[in-house]
């Protein structure tokens, strides 16, 4: 929407990646531990903590278009406040009980406090950030994101190790935290008057943008093969879980590291079709390195690549979204990409999976080349459909 901004529009950004820090730190340092509690401390059946994780997915993602259009009508920042209000509810409820149906609850709080809080935040990036800048302002929020995902888990066990119920007190805390950062320092961001509220069905009947999702679910199924592909080989080449966790540790710190200039040098380059097409194809590279890797070395130089595919990637698919969304809608198209992105990392586990299982584990052979053809194929979509969209062509 055409929204009346304050003059202070840099310093309302700069709140922006305060509360993505923020979050960040609070959710890695509980998310990360939340399988091993609920399995050692607590004594849950792993049907019962696979059903929990569940329910905070489905309750998260199926629901961000409907979260994502509830921000356009009630402004970027009410929804901020709010979700992070539930999240913290249920993140603080996760550590008071060991009855599965509080966890269930706090699960489903968790899940609905992200799906409003998501769409309205990458929303409010794109009102508060020039065209010609989203990738720049995306790239930095997916850095600072990352910056989190190396602080979180260290705060979280240090924690876990005096008690459990601390990390979720202070994970809770933290969106708290980010509450008062948006209370007080974002604006309010109303729709102006006489201009029309969004329709919840604007996103789906947008077919340009619809075909552009298809193509977001497909980067999702090569994204999810990073939680996959890693601890499979690191598993036979690293010693034990803390060799994967050192993997995911360097990838999280060499995409702090280099993904501003990188970003930077490529979008002024080449085009969003092509930047994608690079993207996809290098992720898809990335899995054939790490799957056929001999040795350590290898696997970390196709980890590499991999991460420089997702760093190219995550802020031109979001500064597309912006481009893509009428003024009053721009959540409500967050929401939906974030629908298929969900979509697309629960079919790329599954797909991984069951190649991976075809032949009592021989069938990784399989994944290590399916996945670079299906990284490929989407490559190829992007040059040749993605350019019908409206506004993708152009440079970043």
């Amino acid at each position: 929407m055409t929204r009346e901004l304050p003059e202070g529009r840099a310093t309302a950004l700069k709140v922006l990646y305060a509360d993505t820090f923020t979050m960040a730190v609070g959710f890695y340092m509980l998310v990360p531990l939340l399988a091993y509690h609920f399995l050692e401390d607590i004594g849950l059946t792993i049907a019962v903590v696979a059903a929990l994780t569940a329910v905070r997915t489905a309750a998260q993602n199926g629901t961000m278009p409907i979260a994502g259009w509830i921000a356009d009508r009630i402004n970027f920042r009410r929804a901020i406040l709010l979700g992070v209000v539930i999240r913290a509810s249920g993140f603080a409820l996760l550590g008071v009980s060991d009855v599965v149906e509080v966890l269930v609850v706090a699960s489903l709080l968790t899940g609905l406090g992200g799906a409003l809080f998501h769409p309205a935040s990458y929303g409010a990036y794109a009102a508060l950030a020039s065209s010609g800048d989203r990738v720049r302002v995306y790239s930095k929020r997916e850095v600072i994101s990352n910056v989190g995902f190396v602080v979180g888990p260290v705060l979280g066990g240090l924690l876990s190790g005096v008690d459990f119920q601390l990390v979720t007190l202070a994970s809770a805390a933290l969106f708290m935290l980010a509450f008062v950062i948006s209370f007080f320092g974002l604006p309010s961001m109303h729709r102006p008057e006489g201009v029309a509220p969004p329709r919840l069905r604007t996103a789906f009947l947008d077919a340009p943008f619809v075909r552009y999702c298809l193509l977001v679910a497909g980067v999702a199924v090569l994204v999810s093969q990073f939680y996959l592909v890693i601890p499979f080989r690191a598993g036979e080449l690293l010693p034990g879980s803390v060799g994967v966790g050192v993997v995911y540790s360097a990838a999280a710190v060499v995409m702090v590291i280099t993904m501003l200039p990188l970003t930077g040098f490529v979008n002024t380059r080449l085009s969003r079709p092509v930047i994608l097409a690079l993207a996809v194809a290098l992720m898809g590279c990335g899995v054939a390195v790490i799957g056929s890797a001999p040795v350590t070395a290898t696997m970390l130089v196709g980890v590499a690549v991999f991460v420089t595919g997702q760093m190219l990637a995550q802020p031109v698919m979001n500064a597309v979204v912006s481009t893509f969304a009428p003024s009053t809608s721009i959540a409500s198209y967050f929401g939906l990409q974030g629908l298929a992105t969900a979509i697309g990392s629960v079919t790329g586990s599954t797909i991984g999976g069951v190649i991976y299982s075809a032949a009592g584990g021989g069938g990784a052979t399989y994944m290590w080349w399916f996945f670079p053809a299906w990284g490929a194929f989407v490559a190829v979509l992007f040059v040749v459909i993605a350019p019908g969209g409206r506004q993708i062509n152009p440079q970043v």
